[in-house]
This record gives C-alpha cells, structure tokens and sequence, in this order.
C-alpha cells in the first residue's frame, strides 16, 4: 500500500481535482493500491469528513493537532497509520506532509517519500504572508529545504519549480517528475458553445465578447492587475463583458461601478464552472511577477482551454507564458501591454479544447504516474530505460574487490555478481599478489566474462591500495565495495541503483546479513538506520561495514577513497570522513539483506600481538585525525569510543591468555601515549577500572555499558 498524505488541504474543486482524482487515476494503474490520507482542521473536521468521503468513500480523515506551528505534534497520526497499514511508501502534499513522512522513514516505518510539490512554499509565504506568524514563515522556508533536498522522489507542477530548487537550495538531482496541474472530472469536453442561459441571465448577447476569471480572489490571484489590464479593453468596446466567477473583492466593485452592465460576478460550484466557461470567449490569468507566480501552474489554464477559450495570461506565469506564445494559444502581456484578443471562430475553440485534452488530461501523464508508483514499493526496481539513468551506454556499478588468498572463496564471489538482476556492472578484481593461486583462478573467469577485469599487483600493498587502484579504474557512476569471501543478493544492484540513481544522494547504505556456510543460517543482520551516524562512528559503535554503501564514483574521488595510513579501521576513516563531507546528501535505508558478510571459520590469528598493535595504533590515528573537526562540532568527547572499545578487544586477548602482561602494557603505551580527557575530567582513572573490571573471570551486566557513557561525557 502507499499513503498520498495532506495536510491543511480543505475540501475544494482544486483538491477533487488534483488529489482525488489523482489518487483514482494512480489506482487505475497497475501497482500497489493508493489510499487517500487527509489531515484536516479540526474546526472543520465533521464537515471535512463528509466532503471526502463522499467524493472518496475509503479515505482516511483525521483531525490535525490544532494550530499551524504545533504541525510536528500530527506524527503520531502518521506513525499508527504506519503501524497498523504498513504501507511502503508514501505521496506527500506538501512541505509539511512530506517532512511527517521523512521522519517516519527515517525510523524505517516508510521505505520511500515522494514531495508532490505545488508551489515555491518559502516564497509564497514570506511573498504573500500566508500565515501572520513570523517564526512560522521562516521555518516553512527551511522545511522545504529539507524536503527537496530529502525525498526520494519529487514530482513538481512544472519546470520552472525545478529551476527555482536549483538556484534557491543548490539542487543537483535528477530524480523528480514534471506533472502540472491536469483537468479534473468535473470538467469534461463537451460541444462547443453550449448553451446554459448565462449571457441572457446577464443580459448580453451571443455576439458580446466575453472575458472571464475563474478562481479565488486570494492576494496571489493579482486582482489589481486584471484591474488595470480589464478597465481599458472595456472602455473600447461597450460590447466587451467580463465575468468574476469568484468571491466578493474590492476590485470587482469598482469595475461593476465604473462600468455598469459590462461586469458580472457569480460564486458557484465547481461542478458548474466547466458549464459557464464554455458560455465565455476568453480566459483571464494575470499574475505579477514574483516567484510564486513564476513557479505556478494554475488549474485553470487547463480549464480555460477545455472550454475553448484562448488565454489572456501575464509573463513568466510558470511554464504557461511560454507555451501560450508557442502554441498560439492566446496572448502573453508584459506589462503596459493592452489586451488585443477576440473573440475565437469555431475552429479555434475547436482546437483549444483538443489542445487541452492532448496535454492536460490525466491519462496524458500515465507514464510518469506508473514511475511515481514504481518508485514508492518498498524494494524498487526500475527498468534501465528510466529518466534518471545516468549510466549511459556504459556499467552502472563498478564493483570493486580486493583480494589476498581467498581461493577457496572467490569464485561463489564472482557467481553471486553474475546473477545479479540487472547486469549493468562490471567486476573489478585487484589480487595483491596472492601466493595461493587466485590470480591465475580469476584470470580464467575474466576470459569468460568480458565484465570482469583482474589487475595482478607484483607485491602485496594492502586493501586499502587496491580499492583505491579500483576507485581510479572504475567507469561506472557509482561504485560499490565487494570483498572476495563475501556475496550479493541477486536483487542488489537493481535495487541499489533505483534508489540511487537521479538522487543527488552522494551515497546510500542498504542492511546486510552475516553468514557461516549459507546466507541466512544466522539471524545477526546490519541494519544501518540511525539518527546520528557521525556520532556513532566516533565512539565507535559502527551504524554499517564496508559492503553496505552503493557511492558515486565523483564523490569517492573528490574525498580521495581510502586513506593509506590506516592498516586498520580504514572503512571506520572513510565512512567518517563521508559523513563530514556529505553534506546530508545520504540515505540509510531499512531493506531486505542485499548482501552478506561471511564469518570464515578458516580464519585463524595467528599473530595476534601484531594485530592487536595495528588495531591500537590505528585508533590512535583515527582520534587523532578527527580530533580538530570532532571539537568544532562539540563531539570531540565522543572519539574516546574508539580507544576504549580497542582497549576491551585488548583486554578479552589477555584473559584468554592469547598475549602476555608485557603484551598488554606495550599496548596500553600506544594507547595511552596521547593525552586522553581535558583538565579537571579525569577519564584515565576509568580506563584503570575498565582495566580491573575486565580482567576478573566474573562479569556484572551493565558496567562496561556505565563505563562507556562516563567515558563520553561532554567535559
């Protein structure tokens, strides 16, 4: 199931029209079922509820948590419906809807956040102070920051929205859908110049020409400009005729004062708008020029042209203005321009109304509506064909494997990438001068897949030299980390890259499962959802392993993969320094294991002094390294995770008596050669009980755990 989710959206001829006919037309196409959730006000909760219903019988309706500024109190409506529906995805209406949603997906309650964005909400409410709450304007200028930059999937009302993205947040992404504001069932092709009493109502004739204007009378609508526009153009002519099918305004009192007979105003039901258009001759969009109104896409262009009636409509109003001028479809006024439109022939109103349901009907934008769907299931998998590939002709994923004696490993390794789901990959094998036959093994897998390439280091350089050889060699957009004993799910990929690709996201992190023999005969899996994953880094309660990301192969490069000096913890370094220079541009996701790290009963420590030692001076190296940046974000407290959980591994070695008491003090000097806790906070003294404490042969739950947190403490 996905959610379409809205917020403060009133029951009205726009929400018929582009939420419940939506929601209905989503559910025409194939894919899991939409269901319509509406949080409204709760002064009008009752009869909100009994609009929708009607028009929707199996919405959800629930009343919001009164007050605008009080918006986050509403996810506890959002996290039972979660509970109870289990829904995969979610379409959001908005930026408060959406930024529910992303906090429910955060906490691996939703799988997917599409933005169903209307408007330019930070410009609109500071351009038009939609709300009289100064704190509240600001913060919806940020939200939707957030919620741009956050979603997995945005679907704008037109291009020139995506624009503003671009320059007001930096967006980069590719993953949004252009589906502006279509025609609802309520206005439905029907015979040209119907007739439905109107003009004798009003007392004007066929042959007047009549300009009209459908919508509210909100400040944004530029009621002042259709003034100085429509006042001249009626002056000409006494046979020029306007009507306001909206509320009272002082505008439309002056015009009906100033000219007697020419000026008309009705409010009516939207099921009735189509009917009155179709009695008019010309369509009124005027709109000035901010940015709200330069992001738009008002509803009733697409119903002005379903009428027959050419558009008289302001520059840069949306995508509009420009296909208006294209198409020939009416006339663009800048300003001073004087309105020089007539009346349309049959063949003209003919035309439009085609036009209309050429390009604005639903079933027009089926493709991007299934797209929409195909993104929201919990494991998307979207064929290669889709917008936001950006792989070209070329691998999409460039897995990168170094490998050092894994003979007995890696040709069920280079199996479980060969049956993967989508095959745009290629295999890159760096052996680091492997003594047990391997390079010869994946020189004759290599022969017969051309996919495959095998680089065979003369001598051994380490992990983190050959992955870095792979980073330069890769030619793929993204890259993905692979080591030689360990697999991938078939699906891992395809999924991988469906919610990669056209992201913006500089990397994605999916959940893994460890294995002995088979994958799934253990239960231990890695999942990566947290709400502070620098955090956990630093103290060294590692969110996620080496496999687990899918990267863009630009941002490994740009940060400069992994960092040579590490013998250990070199995945701890990189991941660390991602996450500092990430930006937010991440995700972490709760998925079904798409890969598995094995636990190779082979492996034996034969030397464990020297790994211990190079665990230690590598801990060393890491505090040390992100020392600076930790204090200038007030975490440096957290680094002495790192040191503490080495000195347990330490520790467990010399219960077990696999080193000596002179072992364990030459580790201690490493260690503790830096000077660890600040002035007046004496940490040493708990690393000394730490000490005491874990060499007993008894252990007490919950004083490693206690000792951990005063380690911790901010100073």
């Amino acid at each position: 199931m996905i959610l379409y989710l809205t917020y403060n959206d009133q029951p009205s001829g726009v929400y018929w029209s582009q939420v419940t006919d939506v929601v209905d037309r989503l559910n025409a196409l194939p894919g899991d079922h939409v269901r319509l959730v509406a949080l409204v006000s709760l002064r009008s909760y009752f009869d909100s509820r009994k609009q929708i219903l009607r028009r929707h019988p199996s919405a959800i309706i629930l009343p919001m948590v009164p007050r605008q500024h009080n918006w986050k109190a509403n996810w506890v409506w959002l996290w039972l419906l979660c509970k109870l529906l289990r829904p995969s995805g979610a379409i959001c209406r908005g930026i408060f809807a959406s930024a529910l949603a992303i906090r429910m997906r955060d906490r691996g309650l939703l799988a997917q956040v599409c933005f169903d964005a209307r408007a330019a909400y930070g410009a609109e409410w500071e351009e038009y102070r939609v709300v009289d709450d100064d704190k509240l304007v600001v913060e919806s200028a940020d939200l939707e920051r957030q919620v741009v930059m956050g979603a997995d999937l945005r679907m704008a009302v037109s291009h020139a929205l995506v624009q503003h993205w671009k320059e007001r947040f930096g967006y980069a992404a590719t993953r949004h859908l252009v589906v502006p504001c279509t025609l609802g069932r309520s206005i439905e092709q029907a015979v040209p110049r119907q007739r439905n009493g109107m003009r004798a109502k009003l007392g004007w004739k066929q042959d007047d020409t009549v300009l009209v204007y459908s919508g509210s009378a909100v400040s944004w609508q530029s009621l002042e400009l259709a003034e100085r526009v429509v006042a001249p153009w009626l002056r000409i002519d006494p046979c020029h005729r306007i009507l306001f099918l909206t509320t009272p305004h002082e505008v439309i009192d002056r015009l009906i004062g100033g000219f007697p007979g020419q000026v008309a105003r009705e409010w009516v039901d939207h099921r009735e708008v189509g009917s009155l258009l179709r009695d008019c001759d010309i369509g009124l969009l005027l709109r000035e020029a901010r940015i709200t109104n330069r992001v738009a896409s008002p509803t009733k262009f697409a119903e002005y042209l379903s009428a027959g009636l050419p558009v008289a409509i302001s520059e840069a109003v949306g995508d509009f203005s420009d296909l208006v001028r294209d198409e020939s479809l009416g006339q663009v006024l800048r300003d001073g321009d004087s309105l020089t439109m007539i009346k349309p022939d049959e063949a003209e109103v003919r035309r439009l109304m085609d036009f209309s349901q050429s390009r604005f009907s639903k079933d027009r934008f089926d493709v991007s509506y299934g797209l929409l769907k195909a993104c929201m299931a919990t494991e998307p998998e979207l064929p290669a064909d889709t917008p936001f590939n950006n792989a070209g002709d070329g691998p999409a994923v460039s897995i990168i494997v170094p490998s050092y004696n894994k003979k007995g490993f890696i040709r069920d390794m280079v199996h479980s990438v060969q049956a993967q789901t989508d095959g745009r990959w290629e295999l890159l094998i760096i052996d680091d001068a492997s003594t047990d036959g391997s390079a010869d093994m994946l020189r004759g897998l290599a022969q017969q897949d051309p996919r495959i390439t095998v680089v065979a280091n003369a001598a051994n350089q380490g992990a983190n030299l050959c992955r870095n050889q792979g980073i330069a060699m890769a030619r793929a957009p993204y890259i993905v980390f692979l080591d030689a004993d360990d697999l991938l799910a078939p699906h891992c990929l395809a999924r991988r890259l469906s919610v990669m690709q056209g992201s913006g996201n500089r990397f994605s992190v999916s959940t893994m499962q460890v294995f002995r023999l088979a994958p799934g005969d253990l239960k231990q899996r890695w999942v990566p959802l947290t709400r502070d994953p620098l955090g956990r880094f630093f103290r060294h309660d590692l969110p996620w392993q080496t496999m687990q990301p899918i990267w863009k192969t630009a941002f490994l490069r740009e940060i400069g993969g992994f960092d040579p000096d590490f013998s250990r913890h070199q995945d701890v370094e990189l991941h660390t320094r991602a996450l500092l220079a990430g930006n937010g541009s991440f995700r972490l996701r709760l998925t079904a294991p798409d890969c598995y790290y094995r636990i190779d009963e082979e492996r034996k420590v034969l030397q464990p002094m020297r790994l211990l030692k190079s665990f230690a001076e590598s801990a060393v190296r890491y505090k040390d390294k992100f020392q600076q940046q930790a204090h200038s974000i007030g975490r440096s407290h957290l680094l002495l995770g790192i040191i503490h959980r080495t000195h347990l591994q330490v520790l467990l070695y010399r219960k077990l008596n696999r080193i000596t008491d002179a072992d364990l003090e030459e580790l201690e000097r490493i260690l503790f050669a830096p000077a660890h806790g600040s002035k007046g906070y004496p940490r040493r003294w708990l690393f000394s009980i730490s000490r005491w404490y874990n060499l007993l042969p008894l252990r007490v739950p919950g004083i490693n755990l206690l000792i951990t947190k005063l380690l911790m403490r901010r100073a």
